[in-house]
């Protein structure tokens, strides 16, 4: 009798623990299908990243951001991976963007700046995960959330098919228009940048230099340009036609002079297609002026339905001088680094940019960009970006959009006086 009790109760034994086992799995696979249903879905480019138990899934972390793993996000993404357990940093690369994410720490590095984030990236169950929307954004993306459906939908928009780069060459100006192959350099930093500008437009002149604009005399607009001239063939060269007796002067113009087969013209109404449905209007504004910077070549390049203005360091007396040659654009570059001086009132209200661009130093002695000038383009609506605070600012569009390598708009507090 104790005999069949006792078998009895090893088999109730062994069909609780198969139940057991039945159950856990059943748990567990409920589990893994709730984490995959609830998790939040991410869509690049209008396609659905697929993410699993290896890859992990996406959470919102303590701070109520939505945080992604590494892997499968950014090869989704289309970025080079590269993980340094020794500082316990990812770099992030594609195309000619540099993205550095230290685990832990509130900010992370765009080419080398560093922006500052409200979470940190982390890692959970020995899974890598990062912050999407400063990551992606750091790339040039849209990023939008849809909290009805739970997703995140990112738009790639650094592939426009014409880009211009505003160079960071501290309190100096440097301007790349890359039209797929046809380059446009417009002034060339200090002298002490020519080597800078000479390695940063490396990896997106084919074939010849087409077009360089040399905006007017001043040191930090044409010092590095002897450099480029001379590592370059250049096709075409503009210059506003103004002198200065300078040593810095007299190398670029002998470098110009130098340069074979190099068609030396100065700034007159003139427009220059650079093929692809893009063009760039030089706007004759005059010569005539006491003061260099408004002798300024002033060009626009249009594109679709997208133009950009580019002053040089023309102040309010040639502006307001040349106001009837002006019309609505999407993008300013700022005059005169972000100056006072530059972009009154009354031509900021015919050219209502959207976007303004400001190529200064960080910390500089002239206090650029001034407090008044920031207040006008606030005033008129304009997002505002700066080299002193993105580094060097990637512009591309389809002609129909634009959309920048930064979201780090410039703010009032910004103003250096």
């Amino acid at each position: 009798m104790r005999k069949k009790q006792k078998g009895r109760r090893k088999k109730r034994s062994s069909r609780l623990i198969k139940a057991i086992g039945i159950f856990t799995i059943c748990f567990l696979f409920m589990a893994v299908v709730y984490a995959y249903s609830s998790s939040t879905a991410i869509y690049i480019n209008n396609q659905k990243v697929a993410f699993s138990s290896q890859s992990g899934y996406p959470f919102t972390d303590n701070q109520g951001r939505i945080q992604v793993p590494l892997r499968a996000t950014m090869h989704a993404y289309g970025c080079e991976i590269n993980w340094c357990d020794a500082d316990q940093t990812v770099t992030l690369k594609k195309q000619d963007i540099t993205v550095k994410v230290p685990i832990g720490k509130s900010y992370i590095l765009v080419n080398g700046n560093q922006k500052k984030t409200d979470t940190a990236a982390l890692l959970e169950n020995s899974r890598t995960y990062l912050p999407i929307r400063p990551v992606l954004e750091a790339f040039g993306a849209n990023v939008k959330w849809d909290e009805k459906k739970n997703a995140v939908y990112i738009t790639e928009n650094v592939n426009g098919d014409l880009r211009v780069h505003f160079i960071d060459v501290n309190q100096a100006d440097a301007i790349l228009i890359d039209n797929r192959d046809f380059e446009v350099l417009i002034d060339g930093g200090n002298n002490t940048d020519g080597k800078t500008v000479v390695s940063y437009i490396k990896n997106y002149v084919d074939g010849p230099l087409d077009l360089v604009i040399a905006t007017h005399p001043d040191a930090d607009h044409i010092g590095g340009l002897d450099d480029v001239i001379e590592a370059y063939t250049v096709s075409k060269i503009i210059d506003s036609g103004a002198k200065k007796d300078t040593k810095t002067y007299d190398e670029y113009w002998q470098a110009a002079q130098k340069e074979p087969n190099c068609n030396v013209l100065f700034d007159d109404e003139i427009t220059l297609d650079l093929s692809y449905g893009a063009n760039l209007k030089v706007i004759e504004t005059g010569d005539g002026y006491k003061d260099a910077n408004d002798n300024s070549v002033v060009a626009q390049l249009n594109y679709g339905d997208v133009s950009l203005l580019l002053t040089g360091d023309m102040e309010k007396e040639a502006e307001k001088a040349s106001l009837d040659k002006f019309g609505k654009v999407t993008v300013l570059k700022a005059g005169h680094h972000g100056s006072a001086t530059s972009s009154c009132q009354e031509l900021l209200d015919i050219l209502k940019p959207e976007y303004v661009i400001i190529s200064a130093g960080k910390e500089n002695s002239y206090g650029h960009p001034h407090r008044a000038v920031l207040e006008r383009y606030f005033k008129c609506g304009a997002t505002v970006y700066g080299t002193f605070r993105s580094g060097s600012i990637i512009m591309s569009t389809d002609g129909k959009a634009v959309f920048f390598n930064t979201n780090d708009p410039v703010v009032l507090s910004d103003a250096g006086d």
